[in-house]
């Protein structure tokens, strides 16, 4: 059976460093999620647009996430 996939929603996140645990002396790393991205859009344009959200950030980036979601239907 083929099952085909359709991307319908997409979600972009970008983990920032808040802090160091004073404990541990580790990372502390906060997500800042940014939902509705344009399903659409290509990796290019949403990496673009998550460098410029990173550079209006106080706390340092760590990493970009784009997080796609897929409706799977049997085909």
């Amino acid at each position: 059976m083929a099952v085909d996939a359709t991307k319908y929603d997409s979600d972009l996140v970008l983990k920032v460093q808040t802090g160091t645990d004073p404990g541990t002396g580790d990372p502390v790393v906060k997500l800042r999620r940014y939902t509705r991205v344009k399903p659409e859009a290509t990796h290019d344009a949403v990496y673009a647009v998550a460098e410029a959200i990173a550079g209006l950030q106080v706390h340092p980036l760590v990493e970009i996430t784009r997080q796609d979601d897929l409706r799977l239907e049997a085909g």
